[in-house]
């Protein structure tokens, strides 16, 4: 028996449609306007995996190490991150990052934080309990 989802659709787009505002409102800041979509999905990634190398960067966001490479490079030259070597296999670099993507990461966490704020203070505990339970179970296994 199929369920009518078009309230479980509205309330995802709503959800969907206030963190893109909430996120463009805070990555209006002067310091990371210069970041594309697709340059903050690689920072988050690269923040997220620790000191990931190329190759595991590639296979985390299932892209083609040429395109990781490119991106990459970007990042450096904007000083979101840097490149090391590994110190047992010098053909190996890590990818880590720099004070900037901290505190990139930090405006970007504050986002969530906030967004979880708001919907805590519209619902009583026990709710905040069962909505939690209820999305950790809905996007298990989606990442």
């Amino acid at each position: 028996m199929m369920t009518n989802l078009e309230p479980l659709e509205k309330v995802i787009e709503t959800a969907s449609s206030i963190m893109a505002e909430m996120e463009e409102h805070a990555f209006q800041d002067e310091r990371f306007s210069e970041l594309s979509m697709r340059q903050m999905l690689y920072l988050n990634t690269i923040i997220r995996m620790g000191h990931p190398t190329f190759s595991d960067l590639a296979r985390e966001l299932k892209v083609s190490k040429p395109s990781v490479t490119t991106n990459v490079g970007t990042l450096i030259r904007k000083g979101y991150v840097a490149k090391i070597q590994d110190h047992e296999d010098l053909r190996t670099f890590h990818i880590v990052t720099t004070q900037k993507a901290l505190d990139f990461d930090e405006l970007h966490q504050n986002v969530h934080k906030n967004l979880a704020h708001h919907l805590a203070a519209q619902l009583n505990p026990e709710e905040i309990k069962q909505l939690g339970s209820l999305l950790a179970k809905a996007f298990d296994g989606m990442k």
